[in-house]
């Protein structure tokens, strides 16, 4: 410790110091002798200098300072080097720490709760993570695994009072949800298990806000407690405030306000999922036992399985259902990050991003390397004459080696503030506009720690070479009189740099190309239906007071009032829309049809109203629409499309057959099928033609508290938003609406695709704009080393198109090789993205052709400037300057 603070202390007073040893130094020489040998007697005054100085500091630090000191000399003396490396470095390590920055949020960063390291997830074997709720009672009463367990969900609660909805991120949560996660009240008190009964507590109905919804909706009441926020319309007592720190176990929205899972019944008043044993809604997490592993708890757990499946069997289940929920089994994993659904949505997408911008990281690292082998062999003399006064090879290289550590340093500053921005934008650009991503992107530990691995790593990959190959010549060698020639035999290695970058180029030009022609048929694939000029009207019928039995007579008055407003041209009402996420499927019994598989016969279902498909514009093949003859009276009706058509009935005309269809728990209908519609797109934008069935919204005897009005006009759908908004309260002034432009819909759900076509091209352009950099600057140097060679080919009669076929020869060869490679690498690297395509196949001749030309013209371009220039070489002037 005081050999430390010995050394401390010098750093601190160093001009001092040195003015103290000086003065030592000359006092000890004093008193050794006066006569004229006394420096020879005391000794080189110098190196004891340096011996005592070596006691005061770290010796190596001090070599460390001067070379990052002469190192920084030698780029203020390069400005144009120095800007080209450091821009370059800046974009590769800043996109590389920008994509890291959304890994790190969504998958990697911890929670920040008590002991996030002993948080565990319940799962089924089949990696489903939703449970019901009877579940999770058994769950909480008969583990003995944990020190604490939680339950929770999300969901969005209304604050609007009627008319059009104002949504809070909500979350139903166990009663020691924040007492498991060690999340203290701020303000009043958390939830407790009395919060947490069925129907409510002692308390009533009670919530906890977060600090974020109490500082932007209450402004910061100190009074806070006490005092009622209305949820769908019915009153919750806020009891608490939770910490800033707090934002939930979504890592990508944070909650604004949590009410206990034993208040649901409060809000669905006709469709309580307490009891239900199919309503998959809840997730389950809890809290290793002090000294327990995360294996002892699993096989606790699995333990536990047979007779929590026992006692939550789903009674309207058939028989090979409830054979397979007895055989489920409960397995654990760990839960420290939390949850993302932008993770699980981007997680392929994110990855592959990482891998561009690591492939454009190595292209830029490659360019570097390929200026200082250029400044080496400029700088060899000086280099050689170091060497031949002793300075040793360790020595030199340790000084350029700091040349090259320095750039990736500053680069790396310079791409951390680019990573801060780019982050940001990503950030914006996954957003959509009913959900906007609130990600936590601040570079923390783990960002700061991979972005100075990434700069000490690139230092190396572009530093190392030029450093070995700038000390390995004998420096008798290139001090010898026209020994030039010698070093210029050695800049192999950049040619063999610049064929790698071409092989990366055409890689990330190749991919490009791939993610773009994927864009494009995206965009341009048949729907099905026209998206444009629609507004979609999601109404909630659980705050109102319209009895279940009487809502589909009240969804066809709106739909009736809808038809009425000026500029609609149709209206109809549908329990989905296409592309919204939600699905809905079941298996049904088509008439003369034998199931060839399991899912054989799984049809995906909508309820829709007479109009729908005139509105949607989903053409009619075949038979009729539904009209409003098809009531609960009626027998019931079903339409069908195309695919559904084929798969069941072949070539036989569908019309009149019967299929047998499950539309709830133990009930089966049989439907007649009145028409066939063209196959249109229901989940996704670039899934294949899913057979579909259409039930009648009025034949529905059980109907969901939410449906959706579909709008069609030839005007601006955002222009009667006010008309349609009035026509719904002249029905009903209680139904909660929420609007949406269904062609926003369509276009958010291509979201990953474009921002990987967009990066992608991004990237590739920027790795083309390198290589052709790298090409330009090895074909530059080549001409200037064979200044003298071409002036006597010339001075002998050598033609200028001869001269520059002799330089882009060389060139033919690098492209020709790096091109070959290339395109193996994109073939092998083609099946890694296979999932991220759409229309296109990574073998296909087109993208591999146009990225090959692509990168051949730029390279032509690149190599045909220095070639240019040296076919107007006066061989004069070349011959007297060598």
């Amino acid at each position: 410790m005081q050999e430390m603070w010995r050394r401390l202390k010098y750093l601190l007073n160093r001009k001092q110091q040195e003015r103290d040893l000086a003065d030592e130094m000359r006092l000890h020489r004093d008193l050794v002798a006066a006569q004229s040998s006394a420096h020879r007697s005391f000794g080189n005054v110098t190196q004891l200098q340096e011996s005592s100085r070596a006691v005061w500091i770290w010796p190596f630090l001090e070599t460390l300072v001067q070379d990052a000191r002469y190192a920084l000399r030698t780029l203020q003396a390069n400005p144009g080097f120095a800007a080209t490396a450091f821009l370059s470095l800046a974009l590769g390590i800043g996109a590389n720490t920008a994509i890291f920055s959304i890994l790190n949020a969504v998958m990697l960063r911890s929670l920040p709760v008590e002991d996030p390291q002993r948080l565990v997830q319940v799962e089924v074997s089949a990696r489903n993570d939703y449970f019901t709720n009877p579940i999770w009672e058994q769950v909480r009463d008969r583990q003995q695994a944990f020190s604490g367990t939680l339950a929770f969900s999300t969901n969005r609660f209304d604050l609007a009072d009627g008319g059009e909805s104002h949504f809070a991120e909500g979350l139903w949560v166990s009663g020691d949800y924040f007492r498991v996660l060690g999340v203290p009240a701020m303000r009043g008190r958390i939830f407790t298990p009395d919060d947490d009964l069925h129907g409510g507590g002692h308390a009533g109905p009670v919530a906890v806000i977060s600090h974020t919804f109490w500082k932007r909706h209450y402004s910061s009441d100190p009074d806070i407690v006490g005092k009622i926020i209305r949820l769908d319309r019915h009153p919750f007592t806020i009891i608490g405030v939770t910490p800033p720190w707090f934002k939930g176990l979504d890592v990508d929205t944070p909650y604004e306000v949590a009410i206990p899972i034993g208040c649901e019944p409060v809000l669905h008043t006709d469709h309580s999922a307490l009891a239900a044993r199919s309503w998959w809604w809840l997730r389950i997490l809890g809290r290793l036992t002090p000294g327990e592993t995360l294996a002892q708890a699993d096989a606790k757990m699995k333990a536990l399985a047979p007779e929590v499946n026992r006692a939550t069997l789903p009674t309207d289940w058939d028989v090979n259902g409830k054979r397979e929920y007895l055989q489920r089994s409960l397995t654990l994993r760990p839960a420290a990050t939390g949850f993302s659904d932008t993770g699980s949505r981007y997680r392929t997408a994110l990855f592959t991003l990482m891998a561009v911008v690591g492939l454009v990281l190595l292209i830029a690292c490659a360019n570097i390397a390929n200026l200082l082998l250029a400044r080496a062999a400029a700088r060899q003399r000086e280099i050689s004459i170091r060497m031949a006064i002793g300075a040793a090879r360790r020595r030199v290289m340790r000084q350029l080696m700091s040349e090259s550590l320095l750039l990736s340093v500053l680069g790396a500053v310079g791409g951390l503030l680019f990573a801060v921005w780019g982050s940001r934008l990503l950030v914006r650009f996954l957003s959509t506009a009913g959900s906007e991503l609130q990600l936590d992107t601040t570079p923390d530990l783990r960002v700061l720690g991979f972005t100075m691995g990434v700069a000490i790593l690139t230092g190396l990959l572009f530093g190392l070479a030029p450093a070995l190959r700038a000390t390995s010549v004998s420096p008798n060698n290139v001090l010898k009189e026209h020994a030039r020639g010698m070093v210029g035999t050695r800049f192999g290695l950049g040619r063999a740099l610049v064929t790698g970058q071409v092989a990366l180029s055409l890689m990330l030009l190749v991919g490009a190309g791939l993610f773009l022609g994927t864009f494009r048929n995206l965009l341009n694939t048949d729907l099905g239906f026209s998206r444009h000029n629609v507004l979609l009207i999601r109404a909630a019928m659980m705050q109102s007071d319209i009895p279940p039995k009487q809502r589909p007579r009240v969804y066809g008055e709106v739909v009736e009032h809808l038809r009425a407003v000026r500029g609609v041209s149709s209206a109809a009402s549908s329990t989905l829309t296409p592309i919204s996420g939600g699905t809905w499927n079941n298996a049904v019994s088509p008439e003369g049809y034998t199931p060839k598989g399991k899912d054989d016969t799984l049809v995906y279902l909508n309820r829709v109203s007479p109009g729908y498909f005139a509105t949607m514009r989903q053409p009619l093949l075949l038979g009729r629409d539904f009209s409003a003859h098809d009531d609960a009276g009626a027998p019931k009706a079903m339409l069908i499309n195309e695919s559904a058509a084929r798969r069941f009935f072949a070539h036989a005309n569908p019309i009149g057959k019967t299929i047998r269809a499950e539309t709830g728990p133990g009930r089966q209908d049989v439907y007649q099928v009145i028409g066939v519609v063209k196959d249109a797109k229901y989940e996704t934008v670039g899934e294949d033609a899913l057979p579909s069935a259409y039930l009648s919204c009025a034949q529905d005897t059980d109907p969901f508290p939410e449906v959706t009005f579909e709008v069609r006009s030839e005007q601006p759908v955002e222009t009667f938003i006010p008309a349609v908004r009035a026509a719904v309260g002249e029905v009903n002034r209680n139904i909660s609406l929420e609007f949406r432009n269904f062609e926003t819909q369509v276009d958010e759900s291509l979201l990953q695709p474009k921002m990987v076509a967009l990066l992608s091209a991004f990237f590739g352009g920027l790795a083309l704009l390198l290589a052709m950099i790298g090409l330009y600057g090895v074909t530059a140097y080549g001409v200037a080393r064979r200044q003298a060679e071409i002036g006597i080919r010339m001075a002998l009669g050598a033609q200028p198109g001869a001269v520059i076929w002799l330089v882009l020869r060389e060139v033919a060869a690098m492209l020709a090789i790096g091109t070959l490679l290339g395109l193996a690498a994109s073939l092998a690297a083609g099946r890694l993205v296979g999932s991220l395509l759409y229309g296109v196949k990574s073998h296909d001749a087109a993208p591999l052709a146009i990225a090959a030309i692509v990168l051949g013209i730029a390279a032509g371009v690149a190599a045909y400037l220095p070639a240019h220039r040296a076919a107007r070489l006066d061989p004069s002037a070349a011959l007297r300057e060598e």
